[in-house]
């Protein structure tokens, strides 16, 4: 064998490295989309905009958010960070997409029928598992 084993340990771990990154760009994308969906297909009548404007995501690997996009200059982004701050660390393996609508009153607004964060998961749903298995594909 001429290869050694550092650097058959080194190549496994820039494949690594490498997959984690396209996930993450991956999950970015589909946060995006779930965003955009959430925001253009609410149902709700957003009187002060805090509810549509708090719809955000993160990114969060092993427990940490390791990409963040909420918008924290409005009243419900500053809500949505508190509320991902307090949900991120259950994801302790792996690597996670959270989707939010941070409004205190976001359950209830959903809970009344209207559409909060529904359009985004179905987004997510269709999307996701595509993605995943375009990037499992390129693997090969």
């Amino acid at each position: 064998m001429t290869t050694t084993e550092s650097q058959i340990k080194a190549y496994v771990q820039r494949q690594m490295e490498r997959t984690e990154k396209a996930i993450i760009r991956t999950l970015q994308y589909v946060g995006e989309r779930c965003v955009i969906s959430a925001r253009q297909y609410g149902s709700y009548r957003d009187n002060t905009g805090n509810l549509r404007n708090s719809t955000g995501y993160v990114i969060v690997k092993n427990g940490n958010i390791i990409n963040n996009h909420i918008d924290t200059s409005t009243a419900g982004g500053s809500e949505s960070k508190k509320m991902v701050e307090e949900l991120a660390p259950q994801y302790t393996c792996g690597i996670a997409l959270i989707v939010v609508a941070g409004m205190e009153y976001a359950a209830t607004v959903a809970a009344k029928g209207y559409n909060v964060l529904d359009s985004a998961e179905l987004t997510a749903q269709a999307l996701l598992p595509k993605l995943l298995q375009q990037l499992k594909d390129k693997s090969k």
